[in-house]
This record gives structure tokens, sequence and C-alpha cells, in this order.
């Protein structure tokens, strides 16, 4: 794709590399803003990428611009140069309405324990604000709020919120809102329901997209990469996983690229009984899945200790207790695990598996 805008604008490949932004904005040829990030994303590693586009971010001056800039910098982060855009903008009667949606979506990631203000910030904002692509920010504002709390709506808001999108015009903004909407979608239909196919169609809409965010290709590679893990296809789960790995570290995610090497893959070599590579400490596994490798591998007194511990701090621990009612044999222990209300449909299935293997 790159090589498509190069020709049409005739752009010279070392001075990109050379001069970056400058050279890009010094061309006076209407790129869009999606087609700079594209090219960025390809001339630069992803650190330097970053400090290209906050460079361009601060240049922009046309409004379709200015508000991808609006978007871009809350999307990664760029706290200084969302702050300039807020100073600048503030008397803008257009752009007026993008400095209180994302400054509440800074909020949003900002805060803990004030999901309550948030939701009622966005919904009195949802009155308020006239830019459909602003509607549709609050929408994944409001889900986000609702995922924090293990509040899996966006099966029941997802076409409408579709329709919003398909609504409006072609542009930086619309695509990335719908990576952040298929993000969103593949978790609840992987977690929530049983419709894993479709979950791992969402995933791959994100992982072939060259403006998905990293974290959000990261979530869709650990998402693809737990769905193969409960088929044969154990080494293609495993593939995305270490992807999933990489892209979280990329995105500076630390505690998710963690949890993929301490949970995700130990849960899925456990699943099918292989050893854990060496390039894992097995001591930073999360205990759980060190009392599964145990159960897996014929070493029963070792798993009980773990999960007994495990159970004594936290009576109601989902794994622990799915994994000693599996190591005692305990179906009576398994169902009433299924009976609990709260269960969601990953687990349920975790739960049928274990049975199935009894």
């Amino acid at each position: 794709m790159h090589i498509e805008i190069m020709e049409r604008y005739q752009l010279d490949r070392k001075k990109i590399e050379d001069d970056g932004i400058e050279y890009l904005t010094s061309q006076k040829n209407n790129m869009d803003f999606e087609q700079v990030v594209l090219l960025v994303d390809t001339f630069f590693d992803e650190k330097e990428a970053r400090k290209q586009m906050a460079a361009y971010c601060m240049k922009v001056t046309d409004y379709a611009c200015v508000k991808a800039a609006f978007e871009y910098t809350s999307l990664y982060n760029l706290e200084q140069e969302q702050e300039v855009l807020f100073e600048r903008y503030q008397k803008d009667p257009i752009l007026k309405d993008h400095i209180l949606v994302y400054d509440l979506a800074r909020q949003s990631k900002q805060s803990k324990g004030k999901t309550a203000h948030i939701m009622e910030t966005a919904r009195t904002l949802y009155g308020q604000v006239q830019d459909d692509s602003l509607k549709l920010k609050l929408d994944l504002i409001l889900q986000y709020e609702l995922l924090l709390n293990d509040q899996h709506t966006v099966e029941k808001f997802y076409e409408s919120m579709i329709m919003k999108l398909r609504n409006l015009d072609p542009s930086y903004v619309k695509t990335v809102l719908l990576t952040r909407l298929v993000h969103y979608h593949s978790r609840s239909l992987f977690i929530d329901s049983d419709d894993w196919e479709e979950a791992e169609k969402n995933c791959l809409a994100n992982i072939v997209n060259p403006l998905a965010p990293p974290f959000f290709k990261g979530s869709a590679h650990q998402i693809a990469g737990s769905i193969l893990a409960f088929s044969s296809k154990l080494e293609c789960s495993l593939s995305h996983l270490w992807k999933a790995n990489y892209y979280y570290n990329v995105s500076e995610n630390v505690e998710a690229a963690k949890r993929v090497t301490s949970s995700v893959i130990p849960f899925c070599l456990n699943l099918h009984k292989k050893q854990i590579p060496s390039k894992i400490n097995f001591q930073e596994i999360d205990k759980v899945e060190q009392a599964h490798y145990f159960i897996v591998h014929d070493e029963r007194s070792k798993a009980v200790c773990l999960l007994e511990d495990l159970l004594t701090t936290d009576s109601s621990h989902f794994k622990a207790n799915l994994y000693l009612a599996f190591l005692k044999r305990n179906l009576s222990h398994l169902m009433r695990l299924a009976c609990d209300y709260n269960r969601n449909a990953f687990e349920l299935n975790l739960i049928k598996l274990f049975a199935n293997r009894l």
C-alpha cells in the first residue's frame, strides 16, 4: 500500500528515510492523514514513528487532519501533544466538542473506580455533540468502562455502532474507530458467546489492517491463538500468541505481554500436554497454570498443594476450582461451577471440556 502512495505522489524513499515528516509536509501534495500514518509506520520503527507522528499532529491545520490528530494523540497516549491541541482549539466552535469528548477519553484511561462518573458524563455529552464520529467515540468509551467492570455488552449494541460507522465519511478516524470496535467485538464474541468462528474472523480483520494499533493487533493475535488452541492447531496457536506478546511489548503494555507468557501460552501447552519451552521461566508462570502443568504430567501432589493454597486465599478462584475438580474427578464440583449464573460462555466451555476429559 505504501508503494502505491509513493508512486501516486512521486515521493523519494531516501528523503522520507532521512527527513521523515519534514519531507512529507514540504511536498504540498494533499496527502490525507491516513496516508501519512501508513508511510511513517512503514519507514520507521515504532518509537520513531510515534515521534514523527507527534510532530505531524502539531503541524496540521485543516479540520479533517486536526480531528485525526485528536484521535491519534488519544490512541497513542501522546499526552503533551494532546494538551497542546486542547489549548489551541478550546475556543474553536467546530472543535470544542472534540476537546470535551477526547478529554473524557483521557479521563477514562486514567481513572480507576470512577466508572459511574465517566458513564454519566458520556451520556450527557451524547445529547450535546453533533459530530457522528464523536457519538461513536462516546459509545466506545462506554463500552470500555463496561469491560473494565466485566460487563460485556458489545454484542447488544454492535449493530447500532456499525451503522454509525458506515455512515461516516472515509477518514483516518473512521478506520481507527473500526479497529477499536472490532477489538471489543472480538473479545465479546470470544468470552461471551460460542461463535468463535466469527470471533476469529474479527481478529483477522485487525491482524491484517495496517492501521490497527499494536495493542489491538496483540489482542487479536491473543484471541485467535487461544481459539486455535482448542483445536489440533497448536503450532499455529503458539505462533499467534508469541506475536501477541511481541505487539503488547511494542505498545509498551508490559502487563498484557507478561500475561501471555505467564498464563495464556502455558495454558495452551498444558491443554495439549506439552512441555514448557526453556524461554519461559517456570517460576514466573501463574501458580494455577503451574498446577495445571503438574496435573497433565502426573505430579498430583504438587498440583494439590498449589491449588489448595490458591483456594485458601480465594475460595472462588475459577481455574483453581476447575483444576481441583478435574484432578479429583469430582463431577458434582464441576456442575456447581457450571451452575453459577455469573459464568461467561468461555468459562462454561472450559468446564465442558474438562468434564468430557474425566
